[in-house]
């Protein structure tokens, strides 16, 4: 059974809320994090599906997507980026992935197991790299925006 858009926004919003609960997140944060975790997701799901691009491009985008709402977020509720991030990057995660290549490799199917692992690894470099260079970006426009005021 596939998944409508409506649905995996829904069911993202809350487990992101959950999450976001689950790390003491201040109140005043949860909706905007459920927000984001649920944009984040549906970006996934409609690169995965509807336009079948492969999961490391599409772990990558929705990260993208999801690191740049929560960095403006942060900035608009004075809160640190990682208070709306890391809840928000939670319905990406490849956990599934890791736990099937595992029992695969457990059950002796290396040649499966192996594979599911290393996919499983390149999602999480893709939401990896995908903060980080959202984050490295908002650190060299506040760098600049600091010399800049300083230098005149």
């Amino acid at each position: 059974m596939v998944m409508g858009l409506y649905e995996s926004f829904l069911y993202s919003f809350l487990a992101t809320i959950a999450f976001a609960v689950l790390f003491q997140a201040p109140k005043r944060t949860l909706i905007i994090s459920g927000v984001i975790g649920a944009i984040g997701w549906v970006v996934f799901v409609y690169l995965r599906q509807y336009l079948e691009y492969n999961s490391f491009h599409a772990n990558f985008l929705a990260t993208v997507a999801l690191a740049l709402i929560s960095e403006l977020s942060a900035r608009m509720f004075k809160q640190p980026a990682t208070v709306f991030l890391i809840p928000g990057i939670i319905p990406l995660v490849p956990g599934l992935g890791m736990y099937q290549g595992m029992k695969q490799i457990i059950e002796k199917s290396y040649d499966n197991g192996v594979t599911t692992l290393l996919t499983a690894g390149t999602d999480s470099a893709a939401i990896a790299l995908g903060i980080m260079v959202i984050a490295s970006i908002f650190r060299v426009i506040k760098i600049s925006a600091t010399k800049n005021f300083w230098t005149k």
